[in-house]
């Protein structure tokens, strides 16, 4: 029987509100414009954790209704809900100290999804080849919302299925949710460099969750490094389109010890819910049902080749534009280069030479991009971003450039297909992150509000919302 968690509840108001604003930001003379404004800079706590931000978050912020909510480790690695009131800035926190972080390790990251049939939030936190921890809210919670929000709307860590094995090694989980609403779950299970990922779906009508499948396999012998025999899949985000079809980018990791060992840009796409899977052509590769994953030898998959060598980040980020194409934008170096000696990050000789690249999907299939994008940013200074599309299909990338402890923008137009970039900075005052700060992409899509969370000084932890001051090119 699934127990109540019974604990200390802290709930804290916080609030700044302020109109929309333009600021300069301190930027010298010359500096290219922002195509952004603030609305509000809304603090949520004054003391977190020193990390809470993971590109593989995915949804890390979500709104319903008048509501915002998100997630993270307070100051002593306890798990937080936030509830932000969007009609006055409000925010309500409730710690849940049995789920608490257990070890000091960027990996192990705070996610949380929605189910808007039943009106509950699922959440999961802190993995790093650990069994699974899922919670979820009572039934109704976003749906009848409570005056003030408490433990007791949260049910206890409970697995996702009855009787069956549970899953022992996992990392990376995310929720999203396809067109019609449906929430899905996708985790790895195993090691850097020898992982396989599989996919639940979760059913309202009775709260269970059902597993769609294993679908990504680490199999297979890929002669270039070593004639490894097994990797891993690391996914730039996983989106449904309008269409209800389902789209996947990745690149493979050969081993843990380095990401030296990342190769290539993959695509596959999967029609019916992430049953059944095609390559870039159209081509079946992979079913469900016949216990068929994708691995490294299916045909088709690998979109642009990038060699090993080549300092391939791992879990970029990806967006569809408002006609279904996937973006990609991640970092590498222009050509391959092996260092003197061979350790997990590349020394800084080689890391200068980093730069952003953007690859995306035309109309007829067709890969496009992938040149550097030189727009006079350090190598030091890249990072993983985020991607959102304006109305008038320019692209938005944005990251937490730690050298400078700012956020900075590139932008990009569909008038010559994305080939011309400028970058500028977007929040300065000692706002910055870790890794991607995810938006809400609820509130993006319905209200035109990019909303996503930030450090606020050196540990706190906030909300921003801005939204764009004028038509882009």
């Amino acid at each position: 029987m699934r127990g109540r968690i019974f604990c200390f509840v802290v709930i804290t108001v916080f609030t700044i509100l302020c109109p929309c604003y333009r600021e300069t930001w301190g930027e010298s003379p010359g500096a290219e414009s922002s195509s952004w404004i603030v609305c509000a800079t809304v603090p949520v706590a004054e003391k977190t954790w020193h990390w809470n931000w993971a590109s593989w978050d995915q949804e890390k912020i979500v709104s319903f209704g008048s509501y915002q909510y998100t997630v993270f480790w307070d100051a002593e690695g306890v798990f937080v809900l936030a509830r932000r009131n969007l009609k006055d800035n409000t925010v309500q926190l409730v710690r849940v100290p049995q789920w608490k972080l257990s070890a000091d390790d960027a990996h192990r990251n705070t996610c949380l999804g929605i189910s808007e049939a039943d009106g509950r939030l699922h959440f999961s936190w802190d993995h790093h080849n650990n069994p699974l921890n899922y919670g979820r809210t009572r039934a109704g919670f976003l749906t009848q919302p409570p005056e003030q929000i408490s433990v007791d709307d949260i049910e206890a860590r409970q697995p996702l299925a009855e009787g069956r094995i549970p899953a022992m090694r996992v990392t990376y989980p995310r929720f999203l949710n396809d067109s019609k609403g449906n929430l899905y779950l996708f985790y790895r299970e195993g090691g850097s460099g020898n992982g396989d990922n599989y996919l639940w779906r979760y059913n309202p009508e009775n709260g269970r969750w059902t597993m769609v499948g294993h679908v990504f396999s680490s199999r297979g012998t890929y002669g270039p490094w070593q004639n490894s025999t097994s990797r891993n899949a690391y996914f730039h985000d996983l989106v449904f389109d309008k269409n209800n079809r389902f789209h996947a980018t990745w690149v493979y990791r050969e081993v843990a010890e380095t990401w030296a060992s990342n190769h290539d840009l993959h695509y596959a796409y999967s029609d019916d819910g992430g049953q059944t899977w095609f390559n870039n052509a159209g081509e079946k590769i992979a079913d469900m049902v016949a216990n068929d994953p994708i691995e490294l030898n299916d045909p088709g998959i690998v979109v642009r080749p990038i060699p090993v060598y080549s300092w391939l980040m791992n879990a970029g980020c990806m967006a569809l534009d408002s006609h279904g194409r996937p973006h990609v934008i991640t970092f590498k170096l222009p050509e391959p280069r092996q260092p003197d000696q061979l350790k997990h990050d590349p020394p800084n000789v080689i890391r200068q030479d980093l730069r952003f690249v953007h690859y995306w999907r035309g109309d007829d299939g067709t890969w496009h991009g992938g040149e550097p994008i030189e727009v006079g940013i350090p190598g030091e200074s890249v990072a993983r971003g985020n991607i959102v599309f304006g109305p008038d299909e320019t692209l938005f990338f944005y990251w937490a450039d730690r050298a400078d402890r700012r956020f900075r923008c590139l932008e990009a137009s569909a008038a010559d297909q994305w080939r011309s970039w400028r970058t500028y900075v977007l929040l300065e005052g000692n706002m910055t992150g870790q890794d991607a700060s995810k938006h809400d992409r609820r509130r993006w899509k319905d209200d035109g509000i990019l909303s996503f969370t930030a450090r606020f000084g050196d540990q706190g932890f906030g909300i921003v919302d801005l939204k764009l001051s004028r038509a882009t090119p």
